[in-house]
């Protein structure tokens, strides 16, 4: 993989990345939040396809792109990761105990080692959320990370309590 960056006086910063088979995508971040995608067909020095995204578009894509709303798992790194760390998405029920509270007030990585990474509200991602200000809703997802017997320590938190 070849990656180029070269600072673009006045406009941003342009990042080249040289696709493996298929070109080169042209990434440039403007100063004003702005970002243009631009691919160039291998052999081509003419963009064939332009994309131009918000500050906002971005985040999200590179949410996208890094794995945090999806990680496909290749068949043979399952049983190797079901004994190491994994990433899990946990819908948190209305009425469970978590609602309402702080990652701070529930004390999750230190009692149960897990850490949540992000969370998803309402369509939106929340990245690391502070453990000290952002309450945990009722149809929250809780993107966690930790051994599979961590995760299973925090999933009857994250369930409706019966009462």
């Amino acid at each position: 993989m070849d990656l180029r960056e070269a600072h673009l006086p006045g406009v941003g910063r342009k990042y080249t990345l040289s696709l493996q088979q298929t070109g080169k995508l042209v990434i440039i971040l403007h100063n004003t939040g702005l970002r243009e995608l631009f691919w160039l067909p291998l052999g081509e020095d003419e963009p064939a396809l332009s994309i131009k995204l918000t500050e906002e578009e971005a985040r999200e894509m590179a949410f996208i792109l890094g794995g945090v709303r999806y990680q496909p798992l290749p068949a043979d790194k399952v049983n190797f990761l079901l004994q190491e760390v994994v990433m899990e998405w946990i819908p948190v029920e209305e009425f469970c105990m978590m609602q309402g509270k702080t990652l701070a007030d529930l004390e999750l990585r230190r009692r149960t080692g897990v850490s949540i990474i992000a969370i998803l509200r309402a369509g939106k991602t929340i990245p690391s959320p502070d453990p000290y200000t952002e309450k945990i809703q009722a149809g929250d997802t809780l993107v966690a990370v930790g051994t599979r017997q961590q995760i299973e320590k925090i999933l009857p938190m994250c369930q409706q309590s019966h009462a």
